[in-house]
């Protein structure tokens, strides 16, 4: 199937309403071919039809196969692993309390295939304070159910491992074959869900936070989503709760609303 242009611009604003997800005319050149496959693909015989399905009827699956066509979810264990270090040795220390195992809820969205979320429960298992005297939760959120699917197996390949330290490996890994199987009780207590940032009931389907990891998603947004975004954190994060962004994600925040809080990343705390 061949797609004019301006049919691509409508499916562009379709997933945008729906995602969030940008494609200026330059992204809509570059995966025109891909777009053009997967519509291919589905079997469905015209570009009005495949429309009116993902708009109209709601097909969810037509939807994620559009979604992966035009977004990277490349990632890997220990990515910008300094700000792991700040949460595990200035944040989460601030929660302890002399009395009571506090319950400290954090969000990682988008949390892709899982290896955000697993490196963020190895460097609390590695703090040996936070992990004993804080009761932590972890939530790991993406709008692609295959990437979800494979955080749950935690089965990795040893590109997505390499850069995590030697003892880490062998002491939260179990190799089989080419692969790396994640530790089971990681597994058992990361708790991974598909979920969209825009979607009006997220708040109540996950609940308020404390600290929330979204890096590297807000590079697909424009400014006036960008800006929505924000607005979705504020609201799900607690009173003086941390919001952790990526390098290329932070431009724009609203800092009457988060206060930046580290110099050299990009860490805020909510106003």
């Amino acid at each position: 199937m061949t797609l004019e242009f301006e049919e691509l611009k409508k499916l562009a604003k379709l997933l945008q309403s729906k995602t969030g997800i940008y494609l200026d005319d330059e992204k809509l050149k570059r995966y025109k071919k891909r777009i053009e496959e997967i519509i291919g693909k589905s079997g469905i015989e015209n570009f009005h039809s495949y429309y009116h399905q993902i708009r109209f009827i709601k097909n969810q699956e037509l939807l994620q196969e559009l979604i992966e066509a035009v977004t990277v979810n490349e990632t890997y264990f220990w990515r910008e692993h300094e700000e792991f270090e700040i949460l595990v040795n200035e944040i989460l220390p601030k929660f302890i309390t002399p009395n009571d195992l506090k319950r400290v809820r954090i969000l990682v969205l988008p949390s892709s295939s899982g290896e955000e979320v697993y490196s963020i429960m190895i460097a609390i298992s590695e703090k040996k304070e936070v992990y004993e005297r804080l009761h932590i939760e972890i939530v790991g959120a993406d709008i692609d159910s295959n990437m979800i699917q494979k955080a749950k197996k935690g089965i990795y390949s040893k590109r997505s491992v390499e850069k995590l330290p030697k003892e880490y490996i062998e002491k939260y890994f179990t190799k089989i074959g080419d692969f790396y199987q994640i530790d089971r009780n990681l597994i058992r207590y990361a708790n991974f869900v598909q979920a969209n940032l825009f979607d009006r009931s997220l708040k109540m389907r996950l609940g308020e936070f404390d600290i929330v990891f979204s890096r590297n998603m807000l590079i697909y947004f424009d400014d006036q989503t960008k800006q929505k975004a924000f607005e979705k954190f504020h609201k799900m994060i607690k009173p003086f709760g941390y919001l952790f962004l990526g390098h290329a994600d932070a431009n724009g925040i609203d800092k009457r609303k988060f206060k930046p809080i580290k110099r050299g990343y990009n860490v805020f705390m909510k106003s």
